[in-house]
Parts: C-alpha cells; sequence; structure tokens
C-alpha cells in the first residue's frame, strides 16, 4: 500500500470520531502533538520547542494532503493551519505573557485549599527507659554458657 493512501486512510479514520467539522480533529490533534511534543523534548509548554513541532508536524500534514490531491486547496489548507495551530499558539502566548500562568518567574503563591492529607496519624509515644548493656543473667530461660534451661 502506498503510504500516501494509508496515511489518508489513517487520517480519515481518525477524524471519524470526532465531531464535525474536521477542523475539531485538527484542533485536537494541534493540542495533543503540542503536549507529546512537550513531554518527548522535556521542555515546558511556554517554550518554543513544542510549538516548532506542532508547525513543523501540521505543514507537512498540508504538504501530504497537497500529495495526495494532486494540487493545493488553499482555503482548506489555510483553514486546517489555522485550527490547528490557533489553541497552541493562543495557550503559549498567555503563558510567555502571563508566567504565573504556567508557575514560571511571578507565579503567584497560592495557599492549598485543605491542608494535605496525612498517610500516618502522628500519636504520642511513650518514653522509653534508657538502654543499658544487656547481661546474660538478665535474659531468663539461658544460662550462663548460653545453652537454654
Amino acid at each position: 500500500m502506498d503510504f500516501l493512501v494509508w496515511y489518508e486512510q489513517t487520517a480519515s479514520w481518525i477524524v471519524s470520531f470526532c465531531p464535525p467539522p474536521d477542523k475539531v480533529a485538527h484542533s485536537y490533534a494541534g493540542l495533543a502533538i503540542w503536549l507529546v511534543a512537550a513531554l518527548t523534548l522535556r521542555k515546558p509548554l511556554h517554550s518554543v520547542w513544542p510549538l516548532l513541532a506542532v508547525i513543523a508536524l501540521e505543514l507537512g500534514n498540508e504538504v501530504i494532503d497537497r500529495m495526495a490531491h494532486g494540487s493545493w486547496r488553499m482555503s482548506d489548507t489555510t483553514r486546517d493551519l489555522a485550527a490547528t495551530w490557533f489553541w497552541p499558539f493562543l495557550l503559549f502566548a498567555c503563558m510567555r505573557l502571563f508566567p504565573w500562568l504556567s508557575g514560571g518567574n511571578g507565579a503567584a503563591q497560592a495557599e492549598p485549599l485543605a491542608p494535605p492529607l496525612q498517610h500516618h496519624i502522628e500519636r504520642p509515644r511513650p518514653a522509653m527507659p534508657p538502654m543499658r548493656a544487656a547481661n546474660r543473667d538478665d535474659v531468663p530461660g539461658v544460662l550462663a554458657c548460653g545453652e537454654p534451661v
């Protein structure tokens, strides 16, 4: 099977699980690529690298669409690009403009809503008596030679 045919069939299959129109699938794909790229590259979402991955992969997708259809369908291509890039660009810009959104410098320190759960409840323990060296005569049931009684 030709790669272009396989790619188009796989894309159509994925789009079939999303609500119409197909631009919703592009929005989902843009967010998924952005998050997976951040995890894979080990970069924060406010880094430019995950965003560049979204740009590159969507451009690649549109080139494959052009090869599969034989010509550019510019109105469809521009809407696909806009739908794929919109949310990653918007969230990236918000994290850059408002660093406290992503926990960066200047992040507001919010107080917790409730105290953290304690897995172990500390109970007061009785004081231990001071330790002293054990003597064989102190251990019941043992003779001086170490044999049991």
